[in-house]
């Protein structure tokens, strides 16, 4: 009862504490300035205006992933059109051996031999299977380029519409004659030579053809081997007695062991003469070794047209519709290879001291070149591959 007695007191005070407080005195009402009256023609003053904000720099953009090279953790296959040991399988081993160091991303290659036929039954499929990715090229000789001139019929590719990579073109084919027999060549009563040749197509097949029609020689061909490695183990076994080559190593080998005895080259060509390689100077040309036998006209033409895919000699495709970037990466990093110090000193070791390694653009405009031939010139070739027993 105390505490509730003391709790009222307390509110009581406060009350008439309020109630004793002086009366606040009246407020002085003190009149607003006036404005000057707007000016006729003045803009009505704005009352509020926004802030401009300060203009933000952007901080700079994150980095976009780089993205990898095509060829990053790929392999590349390259088909040979022809067999271990040749010429055409040596350079395709040296490209695979150097050339991943100067494609980015530095992808594997390997090297897959699929001799048949001069090449017509690897290009038939390559030309129609192969998927246009860059990652399948092959690898040929002069052989095809040569059957697509004279064996329409069989050929199911058009070398024209591959996108060409490269080409190693050695210095002309040597004709090589087992020693001895030389004579005999030239004895129309003898026993014939052998020539050994993968289809009787090649352009190192033109002297023996045109030797034969133009010079009496007395030989007959021996087809089916899958390169010219095939061919001159078969040389040196005495299985045949005549073939033709450009790898210089195969041509020192046999003549240095004593087995065989070089007779003629194609020679190179400039300026509309034929002139001896550089390598082996003794040897005389076959236009030399003609002589006044040389035909003119149609027959020299159809002789020019048929050694002519010997000028593209060791082509690297890839398939038609390969795209421009891909074809771009691969040309100027065989460019790149084929300049180096280091492919120069296998090729001389392994290949021939002679050669040239035109690329892309180059390699196409060649082939076009080297496969428009008149269909006369093509025929008159028929006529003698049919008396040497080789024709259709």
């Amino acid at each position: 009862m105390r505490r509730v007695l003391s709790s009222l007191c307390v509110v009581l005070a406060i009350i008439a504490l309020v109630s004793c407080a002086p009366a606040p005195a009246p407020a002085v009402t003190t009149p607003a300035p006036a404005l000057p009256a707007p000016s006729p023609t003045a803009p009505p003053p704005r009352v509020t205006e926004k802030a401009t904000p300060a203009p933000v720099t952007p901080g700079p953009k994150p980095a976009a992933p780089k993205e990898a090279p095509y060829y990053q953790g790929k392999t590349i296959e390259i088909v040979v059109q022809s067999a271990a040991g040749g010429g055409t399988d040596t350079v395709a081993r040296i490209a695979a051996a150097l050339l991943p160091g100067h494609i980015p991303g530095n992808p594997k290659i390997v090297v897959r031999n699929s001799p048949a036929a001069g090449g017509i039954a690897p290009n038939n499929i390559f030309f129609s299977r192969t998927k246009p990715d860059g990652l399948s090229l092959i690898q040929n000789s002069s052989s095809p380029y040569s059957m697509q001139l004279k064996q329409p019929e069989m050929v199911k590719f058009d070398l024209t519409k591959y996108r060409h990579i490269s080409s190693v073109s050695r210095a002309s084919n040597v004709l090589i004659v087992r020693k001895g027999l030389e004579g005999r060549l030239k004895d129309p009563g003898g026993k014939a030579l052998v020539v050994g040749s993968e289809a009787g197509q090649a352009d190192r097949d033109s002297m023996p053809i045109w030797g034969r029609e133009f010079l009496g020689w007395n030989v007959r061909f021996v087809l089916g081997f899958g390169g010219t490695g095939e061919i001159e183990l078969a040389f040196m076994r005495g299985e045949i007695d005549i073939f033709a080559t450009s790898n210089a190593f195969m041509i020192r080998r046999v003549t240095q062991e004593g087995l065989g005895e070089p007779i003629a080259t194609t020679g190179i060509r400039k300026s509309g003469k034929f002139m001896r390689r550089p390598d082996f100077p003794g040897i005389p040309t076959f236009e030399e070794a003609l002589g006044d036998k040389k035909p003119s006209g149609l027959p020299w033409q159809s002789y020019l047209a048929w050694i002519g895919p010997g000028v593209v000699d060791k082509a690297l495709a890839a398939p038609p519709g390969t795209p421009d970037n891909i074809v771009t990466i691969l040309v100027q990093a065989f460019d790149k290879m084929a300049q180096s110090r280091e492919f120069d000193e296998i090729m001389k070791k392994m290949v021939t001291d002679v050669y040239s390694v035109p690329v892309g653009n180059d390699v196409d405009s060649l082939v076009k070149d080297v496969l428009d031939v008149p269909r006369e010139v093509l025929d008159y070739a028929k006529e003698l591959q049919k008396k040497v027993g080789i024709g259709s």
